[in-house]
């Protein structure tokens, strides 16, 4: 039977997802439905009947590849310990809320989504204002250090990992979307969930990247009640305030520039090369190793494997 474009973008969505152990509702595969704009009662329907074919299964509402049913078990023990993370994540924020020059704190990667294991750190993207990312990185992570919370070294579960900066002006994130991994950002950005955002910054930053609708087209924010009902700390602006009037200086960021960029550059020499580290006035990414070819490939055999492609 010839596959349907429908049909290829849902098994292409719960393949991507397989790699990460992540089985997903009807409503998420709508949700992530990728390169194809469809309605979720269609999606239901086509789900029915690519279970009838035997292309994949379903257990407790969660849909999965064929022989992946203890995924459904897995979600759960993730998402109870993602809901003790997120509970750390929220404390984190409330700490950066009393530093000057942070726009938005956002989560990114497993625990967007409540996918973390007992292993996992919480990741954050943290927007900046303009010309002082190398002044809010100094300070967010200082403090987060001092709090005995930031991830470094062999300490990282639970841990907070200071590894994405974007500056206020360079919110289309397409520039890093390339050599066909762009998919991989589109997800990113899709499922990246805010705690604290300034002056709209977060919708500011969706606002900034509609190009990932050419590849989930249904995707929406992924707004979270640790957004909605979060509460600035009592005297966070007071106190963010009074360092922004210490720190707003343009030498002190160039100083506080020099002396990062001279650390990032030594670590370098201990990632070795090629690496897929970012630094400069408008992004700060610290991510040595890219995976995404990796799982690329790993989509690619679960498509071939399972005679999808």
């Amino acid at each position: 039977m010839k596959i349907t474009n429908l049909e290829q973008s849902i098994l292409f969505t719960i393949s991507y997802f397989d790699v990460f152990e992540y089985p997903l509702t009807s409503f998420e595969i709508w949700r992530y439905l990728f390169g194809f704009k469809s309605s979720l009662d269609q999606v239901i329907l086509k789900l029915d009947e690519l279970i009838v074919l035997g292309k994949i299964e379903m257990k407790n509402g969660f849909y999965f590849l064929p022989e992946r049913s203890h995924l459904v078990d897995f979600r759960q023990k993730k998402y109870d310990i993602s809901e003790k993370f997120w509970g750390k994540a929220v404390r984190a924020t409330k700490i950066l809320s009393y530093l000057s020059f942070i726009k938005c704190v956002s989560v990114v990667n497993s625990l967007s989504y409540f996918n973390c294991d007992s292993k996992s750190d919480i990741d954050f993207l943290i927007i900046t204002k303009k010309n002082k990312i190398w002044t809010a990185r100094f300070l967010s992570t200082a403090v987060l250090h001092l709090f005995g919370i930031r991830r470094h070294g062999k300490k990282i579960s639970g841990r907070i990992c200071l590894s994405f900066y974007i500056s206020e002006e360079m919110k289309n994130m397409s520039y890093i979307a390339k050599d066909g991994l762009g998919f991989f950002v589109a997800f990113w950005i899709a499922q990246n969930a805010p705690i604290l955002s300034y002056n709209q910054t977060f919708e500011k930053f969706r606002a900034a990247n509609t190009w990932i609708y050419d590849f989930l087209p249904n995707s929406g924010h992924n707004i979270t009640d640790y957004y909605i009902n979060f509460k600035l700390p009592l005297g966070a602006k007071k106190i963010s305030k009074l360092i922004e009037f210490f720190l707003k200086p343009d030498f002190i960021e160039k100083i506080l520039k020099s002396i990062q960029s001279k650390r990032i550059k030594f670590s370098q020499k201990k990632w070795g090369e090629p690496n897929s580290v970012l630094f400069n006035d408008f992004i700060l990414k610290f991510h040595p190793e890219d995976f995404r070819p990796g799982y690329k490939k790993e989509i690619k055999e679960r498509l071939t494997k399972n005679k999808y492609i």
